[in-house]
């Protein structure tokens, strides 16, 4: 399995490729997305930055469940893949079955991911570091978005030559990856097929 889940600050990793936790309008905002733009700004100043939001802007928008590809602009990695998941609007806690709405975002969530792979596949990246996608300001619930994250790359690795690192921000989330899925998380995901 092409799969590592550690610790560590996502911005410093040298993989061909990191992702950007991003919103569907590609601009700067809170916790890894506007930690990827401080570090491009740390590492090449203001004309970095500038060329990174404008990179960003030139796209314009990337919908839910979808991504999209820039260059980093002076940070370890030389790629920046920019992945949209959900904002989650359902139970706190999901148990038993999963709502209409749920399943929505759990089915936006698996597409996010697998459109990482599908980038660095197209690009000829070989290597991509990952954090928790939707479950900060987002509030997926992390026990269901690390089963999600887990279970989409280890499906979608049997054909992609891509070696995927997993990153948690702290050693709680990296725990929660690591226990992945949970059997509660893994009840919901076959509801939808996984």
């Amino acid at each position: 399995m092409k799969i590592t889940i550690e610790t560590g600050d996502i911005t410093t990793y040298k993989t061909d490729a990191i992702v950007n936790a991003a919103n569907s309008n590609l601009e700067r905002g809170g916790g890894v997305c506007g930690a990827i733009f401080d570090a491009v700004r740390a590492a090449g100043g203001h004309e970095a930055y500038g060329k990174l939001t404008d990179a960003c802007f030139d796209i314009r928008y990337c919908a839910t469940g979808d991504a999209v590809i820039t260059p980093s602009f002076g940070l370890p990695a030389p790629f920046i893949i920019h992945a949209v998941g959900p904002v989650w609007t359902g139970r706190e806690k999901p148990t038993g079955s999963l709502t209409k709405t749920e399943i929505g975002h759990v089915e936006a969530l698996a597409s996010a991911y697998r459109a990482i792979i599908r980038l660095c596949e197209k690009n000829n990246l070989r290597s991509v570091t990952i954090p928790a996608i939707s479950t900060g300001i987002f509030n997926f619930p992390v026990d269901l978005a690390a089963a999600i994250a887990t279970e989409v790359c280890r499906v979608e690795l049997t054909e992609a030559n891509v070696e995927v690192t997993l990153v948690g921000f702290n050693e709680k989330a990296t725990t929660i990856l690591r226990g992945a899925p949970t059997p509660e998380a893994a009840h919901l995901l076959s509801q939808v097929g996984y």
